[in-house]
């Protein structure tokens, strides 16, 4: 069975996995290896099997390393303009005909994100926009992507959740949802291989092409 035929809704993370910002990417990368401290992203290993407590320290400290992240790699969003990966119009175009859901739930600060989305003329082609900063459950934390689950009504069975972070993967697992990761934005191929996704693209035409 194909991709498409699998799954009922499609969510979508928004930097680096839809709006390709690379000056914003070498922006982020620079700040976290400058953050010694913070230059850890999650891995599967730190999540054992996926069965925890969303109490625990671990994926507090996930959080608490994003909220601290996030908010500096906001600023050359807002210094720049936005613009779509290659392939992204025609991906949503395709799965509008296909008459499936398509949603955002992003870090990114909700202004912004509506902002941009906009600019670009695209934001009628989501069913749900969300968030996760303004939902203070930013990923790791799986709330977001459950919240817009139970919203749209769908089977988490029947969702995959698409970002270009291993936090997006991990969010995604931690939900209960597909995961799917495009090598195309902030982590590279083979971080993103290293933890698991059920999906791997390099690009979002390789992911079109796919369904």
């Amino acid at each position: 069975m194909g991709i498409l035929k699998r799954y009922d809704a499609y969510i979508f993370d928004w930097d680096g996995t839809l709006n390709g910002m690379r000056f914003a990417l070498r922006l982020n990368e620079s700040v976290k290896h400058a953050l010694k401290l913070w230059n850890k992203d999650s891995s599967m290993k730190d999540f054992g099997k996926m069965g925890i407590d969303l109490r625990k320290k671990r994926l507090s400290d996930e959080v608490r390393k994003n909220s601290i992240l996030v908010p500096l790699a906001e600023l050359p969003f807002y210094m720049s303009r936005p613009h779509l990966q290659n392939g992204t119009m025609p991906l949503l175009k395709r799965l509008k005909r296909a008459d499936r859901y398509i949603a955002i739930v992003s870090n990114g600060n909700e202004h912004r994100l509506m902002k941009e989305l906009d600019y670009l003329g695209i934001a009628d082609y989501f069913d749900i926009i969300a968030s996760a900063k303004a939902l203070k459950a930013m990923k790791p934390n799986p709330s977001g992507i459950r919240a817009v689950v139970k919203a749209l009504g769908v089977k988490g069975s029947r969702t995959m959740y698409i970002g270009d972070m291993v936090d997006d993967v991990i969010s995604a697992k931690l939900a209960h949802v597909s995961s799917c990761a495009i090598a195309d934005g902030f982590d590279s191929y083979h971080k993103l291989r290293s933890v698991r996704p059920d999906h791997l693209f390099r690009t979002i035409e390789a992911f079109d092409r796919a369904l």
